[in-house]
């Protein structure tokens, strides 16, 4: 590790030289919301174009992505900046919504649309149905994008658990910021600033409902603060509450839509409500379609289930269950927050500082009522007085003869409802201050967070106690009567997972002018922390899976395992702005940013990153800048730590149907397989995924590369306006993914000294199952290469304010922010048999989910006295949906997307109260089908709005 330090040894020994050790990093961004008018987004290039000043008069902040305080904020980082007008200018009462809509976020992201869970699954990262919102920047994925409040880590990046306002602005930087803020900063940064300076009370509450009659989402919230010569405080709450909105509710999502050969086709599940019982033919009505071995499939028709009258003939796609009817496309959700933030300066030269906030979510998603069959365990036996076969379902201990299946919907029982109550506490305090009276500013801090989610799954069953209810005469063949059904009810569990996340953080900080250069002064920023996380995810003993039978006393859709580790880091990190140029011909200002940070994990080693960044004035209104730094990002808990969580992937086997000498040559990924087998009794083996921990894998970080080129316009013979357009690209290898049980197949055929061979488990050969896979281990691994690039191109104009004659219309502001995601290359496996470089740029993928080329958003701004509004427009471009057919793989077009909002609000200052009305989708688009391809309802919820035309109030009260 101290090979690592010395490289920063020049930049320390110029701190420790005026008396401090470490440097500043908090982030104490500008208020944009102070200085413009504007409620659309901003770039904060739009800053003030005056020539470089070493007026001290100025207050000095830090622009996210960077640790120097300065006072202009056009910098090399590209950040766009949200005002508090644009937060608000959206009808949902939380953040996430806001951040998911921008132009350079895309991909995989979960929000209060993801109802998926599984059928029940149970796993750590799980989010179907727990109301959080994340952010996936360049769609990289929400674990490469860092989340901070003020430029401080949370415990839990959820968006929508920030109280909405306790916020000022959101500044969103899509470049990697590594030696800035460490791990995770890979695709970019989103920093929430705090409301510090608030004074007086406000109070708000708001409203919404869809036009369909649906979806409403309600809240309030209640500020108040005060400041003085002392220092100041700003408290408040905030409550905000969702209703479920059924599948059922909108055409797009009344069932599961399927396209096969080009057509797409509603699909249900053969498990249905009355049952799908394979008896001997002898057995049915007549009329069956009858399989080779003489057996065919009925169902209830009538009656109670105890006379063969009561059944027909089971009708194929003609029964079937519409699962996705139960579906919700908006979870229930309701909110609790609580925050204070406060400052007190003791000495002119010392302030303590705290922020404090508390949050307490209640969610729960919705799948339909628990599938289960003889297959899962239980049995029902030929003499049972409820059989009225007189054969044997299922396989009673000890028993050796024929059986039959039983598979069933039990509904009687009710839906399988997964709730998630979740808590979040996250503090930050310390102390700041200055370096006597030099230009040095020091603080010192302590970042505590912690969450805990108890998840608990209602309905699910248990084999054990749904045999003893059959074995008491329960008529699982009528399960649907309610008589029966609270019989069943004994059968049933609601098993408990709870993850509970906690981060602890020690920071000194120290940042000032080193000296001046002709130029200007030389600035120094350098700092150290400690941090430590812990991760506990426990499982209720009735859903802990036993790896060596895959299931557990639930269904196995439901089995998890428990799991738990922490890890420590110890960084140092600096970076100086070093002023070259100054008011020369042809260099205005020319100025060198550079950056590094050096990283000690306990789970992973140590790890060193740079930045260089230029920023160049060739003239007073225009910028051009760039940045090139390397980014990383360590291993987190969850990859570390999981257990291990139940899968059924489909793969193609290499070792079917060889020769005893072609399996002699393979004979790590084929042991026990004889020669000519057949193969698998079925395609979908059973694999264990986890993390890297418990299958023995030694996980190391990701890294890569991040670059940046830009321009920045802002003509002084055009006031009001402004442009800026970056070409930027990132580079990642050693991607921490999940192992695909196909690769682990392939890779170990191809070479017997693989790692992966390890995770092949085969029947040995005295097994009737000889060579076929008992299961795989698939964990995450460092495994995959990604390159994606692009253009960023935004514009702003505040139109001068003009007159039509006597006629004052008001003024004007104009802004465009777009992305244009050039390329998205990834191979998924470097180095192994197969391996290719895909361009995912302008599809969907079940892996990435839309990457679509171009996104933008047009805003246009009014104002006129008391009033103003706003028209947007956001546009997705149209894409590809890969292996969207189901029958034939081919590929589908999913087609462009234009969304329109408008909002109008009205100031009475006799009242001081503002009132606000939006509609938001005004022209009802449906979201485009992406079919079976999906995991929520047939389309991308990530992506695009389930909704439609949503109506939403406001109104505020200043005291």
């Amino acid at each position: 590790m101290q090979a690592h330090y010395n490289r920063l040894s020049v930049a320390v020994r110029l701190a420790l030289s005026v008396g401090i050790a470490s440097s500043a990093v908090a982030a104490h961004a500008q208020d944009a919301g102070a200085q413009q008018n504007s409620t659309s987004q901003q770039n904060t290039q739009n800053g003030d174009q005056s020539q470089p000043s070493k007026t001290k008069t100025l207050q000095a902040v830090t622009v996210t992505g960077s640790l120097i305080r300065r006072v202009d904020t056009e910098t090399a980082s590209p950040v766009v900046t949200l005002d508090r007008g644009a937060i608000t200018a959206n009808g949902a009462p939380t953040l996430g919504n806001v951040l998911q809509q921008l132009p350079s976020v895309s991909g995989y992201a979960t929000n209060p649309a993801n109802n998926s869970n599984g059928g029940g699954g149970a796993s750590p990262t799980l989010e179907g149905g727990d109301g959080a919102s994340r952010v996936s920047l360049r769609g990289l994925g929400t674990n490469r994008t860092l989340v901070l409040v003020d430029g401080q880590r949370m415990a839990n990046a959820d968006l929508n658990m920030i109280p909405q306002n306790m916020i000022q602005s959101v500044d969103v930087l899509a470049e990697g910021a590594s030696t800035a803020y460490g791990s995770d900063a890979v695709g970019g940064v989103v920093n929430f600033h705090l409301r510090k300076d608030f004074k007086g009370a406000e109070f708000s509450i708001n409203d919404g409902i869809s036009s369909h009659g649906d979806s409403q989402r309600r809240g309030f919230n209640f500020t108040t603060g005060a400041s003085g010569a002392d220092g100041n405080i700003v408290a408040g709450i905030d409550w905000n509450k969702y209703t479920p909105t059924l599948a059922l509710r909108r055409g797009f999502s009344q069932r599961a839509l399927y396209l096969s050969s080009g057509v797409p086709t509603p699909q249900g599940s053969g498990t249905i409500p009355t049952g799908r019982i394979l008896v001997p033919a002898a057995l049915t009505p007549g009329g069956c379609n009858v399989n080779a071995a003489g057996n065919a499939y009925v169902t209830l028709a009538n009656g109670t289930g105890n006379s063969l009258s009561n059944y027909r003939c089971y009708g194929g796609s003609n029964d079937t269950f519409n699962y996705n009817a139960y579906n919700y496309i908006q979870t229930e959700q309701k909110r609790v927050n609580f925050f204070v933030l406060g400052n007190y300066n003791i000495t002119p030269n010392l302030t303590a500082f705290a922020n404090v906030f508390y949050n307490r979510t209640n969610s729960s998603g919705q799948d339909a009522s628990a599938p289960t069959s003889t297959g899962d365990g239980w049995y029902v036996t030929a003499n049972n007085p409820i059989n009225p076969f007189g054969v044997t379902f299922g396989t009673p201990p000890g028993y050796t003869g024929t059986s039959y299946v039983i598979s069933e919907r039990l509904t009687g029982l009710g839906t399988r409802l997964h709730t998630f109550n979740t808590d979040n506490f996250q503090l930050n305090t310390g102390l700041r201050g200055h370096f006597g009276q030099s230009s040095w500013l020091w603080d010192a801090s302590l970042n505590y967070g912690y969450a805990n989610r108890q998840q608990t799954n209602f309905n699910e069953v248990n084999i054990a106690d749904l045999q003893a209810v059959i074995n008491g005469g329960g008529n699982i063949f009528n399960q649907a009567d309610p008589a029966v059904s609270a019989q069943l009810a004994k059968g049933v569990d609601a098993p408990v997972y709870t993850l509970t996340n906690t981060m602890k953080q020690l920071q000194f900080n120290a940042s000032g002018e080193l000296w001046d250069l002709p130029a200007g002064a030389m600035e120094l920023s350098t700092g150290a922390l400690y941090r430590w996380n812990s991760m506990n995810y426990t499982v209720t003993p009735d859903a802990i899976l036993n790896p060596g039978t895959a299931t557990c006393a639930v269904l196995a859709e439901a089995c998890g395992s428990p799991g738990r580790g922490s890890i420590n880091v110890k960084e140092l990190y600096a970076e100086s702005l070093i002023p070259l140029l100054s008011e020369k011909p042809g260099a205005y200002s020319l100025n060198v940013d550079i950056g590094i940070r050096a990283s000690d994990y306990s789970t992973s080693g140590t790890t060193t990153n740079k930045k260089l960044a230029l920023e160049y004035r060739p003239i007073p209104d225009l910028l051009i800048r760039g940045t090139v730094t390397q980014v990383f990002r360590a291993p987190n808990l969850n990859e570390l730590d999981d257990g291990l969580t139940i899968g059924g992937p489909t793969i193609n086997d290499p070792c079917t149907a060889l020769s005893a000498a072609t399996l002699a040559a393979h004979q790590a990924a084929c042991q026990f397989v004889p020669p000519g087998w057949s193969g698998n009794p079925i395609p979908q083996v059973t694999a264990y995924t986890s993390g890297g921990k418990p299958a023995g894998v030694n996980l190391k970080p990701e890294h890569g590369s991040s670059f940046d080129l830009g321009l920045v316009y802002s003509p002084s013979w055009l006031e009001g306006f402004s442009s800026t357009v970056d070409v930027w690209r990132i580079n990642l290898h050693d991607m921490l993914t999940p192992l695909a049980a196909q690769t682990v197949l392939d890779a170990c055929f191809n070479n017997d000294s693989s790692p992966y061979c390890g995770f092949i488990h085969r029947y040995p050969s005295s097994n009737a199952l000889a060579g076929a896979i008992y299961y795989m281990n698939t964990p995450v691994v460092n495994l995959g290469n990604l390159s994606t690039s692009g253009v960023d191109f935004s514009t702003s104009y505040a139109i001068p304010h003009f007159d039509l004659g006597s006629f004052n219309p008001g003024n004007f502001k104009v802004g465009l922010n777009t992305t244009y995601t050039g390329s998205f290359y990834n191979d998924a496996t470097p180095g192994q048999p197969g391996a290719r470089t895909v361009n995912y740029a302008g599809t969907y993928t079940q892996q990435f989910g839309s990457i679509a080329r171009w996104r933008g958003t047009l805003t246009l701004n009014w104002s006129l006295g008391n009033w103003s509004a706003q028209w947007q427009t956001r546009y997705i471009h149209r894409m590809t949906n890969l292996n969207a057919d189901y029958i034939t793989g081919a590929p589908a077009p999913i087609a462009s997307v234009l969304y329109h909002s408008a909002q109008i609000a009205y100031n009475v200052p006799a009242i001081k109260t503002r009132f606000e009305f939006g509609v938001d989708n005004i022209t009802d688009k449906a979201p485009p089908l992406i079919y079976q391809n999906g995991p929520n309802y047939n389309v991308d919820t990530a992506t695009y709005d389930v909704l439609g035309r949503y109506y939403w109030a406001r109104a505020t009260v200043k005291f």
